[in-house]
């Protein structure tokens, strides 16, 4: 067999692993934003809901980089499953 042909196999093995825990991370972010999205709206305290707002909007923008960094490394732009991804919402001296 050819040597060169047999590294890139190996390399793109590793690639595969590699987007898949990216992609494993990529879902982690995204159930933790709606995680803390949820738990942002049943906060009792406004002191709460305004902290858990903020971690929920800060997970979904690392998963909107993350994707982006995915969708680059297989050759997709601009695809994503719009029901994952987290909605943003403008708060006070957000805008």
């Amino acid at each position: 067999m050819f040597p060169f042909l047999t590294v890139q196999l190996v390399r793109d093995a590793k690639d595969l692993n590699s987007m898949k825990d990216l992609r494993t991370k990529l879902d982690k972010l995204r159930a933790d934003a709606s995680d803390l999205a949820l738990m942002s709206r049943q906060a009792a305290d406004a002191e709460k809901r305004a902290l858990f707002g903020r971690l929920a909007d800060e997970l979904a923008i690392e998963a909107l980089e993350l994707e982006q960094v995915v969708n680059g490394r297989s050759g997709h732009s601009g695809s994503f499953d719009l029901e994952k991804v987290v909605k943003l919402k403008a708060g006070p001296g957000r805008d």
